[in-house]
């Protein structure tokens, strides 16, 4: 995998030392609410779990680092189907001074150009929980489309709904400018 450039933000590869925060995000009451995911716990989990998703190849993830060099978050392709062209999306900024400041916006439009344009792509969906209208608008602002809603039932019996979105190569690529209009 290599490093994927942005504007205030860089995607790289997960390293070693990315696991004290990958562990601390993990356990965070409010992520764990908002979103779900494979994350490791503790960091005796985190060599096997890294291993696991590197020797996945329906998987690509990557830490959103700013330029700046500190490590906020992680966003990643999983579930990807090479031959139909399909992939989930999924996203966490884990450290909340960095919500509400564009970066997983960027992220999400970094990933998806790396979906569509390097891994060849067709489409890119994503689950949400109904009541994350952050991530909502995230999503939207790089050009998801609501699909339908699920609805959930948590081990404690609680009913959750969850969003789905999606969005096709065709209109990522039409939502983008051009490279003769980009600079």
């Amino acid at each position: 995998m290599t490093t994927i450039e942005g504007e205030r933000i860089r995607l790289r590869p997960i390293e070693a030392a990315d696991y004290p925060l990958l562990v601390q995000w993990g356990r965070d009451p409010e992520l764990n609410r908002l979103l779900e995911g494979d994350y490791p716990k503790s960091l005796d989990e985190c060599p096997a779990w890294h291993q696991k998703v590197l020797s996945n190849r329906h998987r690509q993830l990557f830490g959103i680092q700013l330029i700046t060099g500190r490590l906020i978050g992680d966003v990643e392709l999983d579930h990807i189907a090479w031959r139909s062209g399909d992939a989930e999306l999924r996203i966490r900024i884990g450290e909340r001074e960095h919500w509400d400041r564009g970066y997983g916006t960027e992220a999400v439009i970094l990933m998806l150009r790396h979906a569509f344009l390097t891994l060849n792509l067709k489409r890119v969906y994503l689950r949400v929980f109904s009541f994350n209208e952050r991530a909502i608008r995230c999503y939207r602002k790089a050009g998801f489309k609501r699909e339908g809603v699920l609805v959930r039932r948590t081990a404690a019996g609680q009913q959750r709904e969850v969003m789905l979105m999606r969005i096709l190569r065709e209109e990522f690529l039409q939502s983008q400018p051009s490279p003769a209009r980009a600079g």
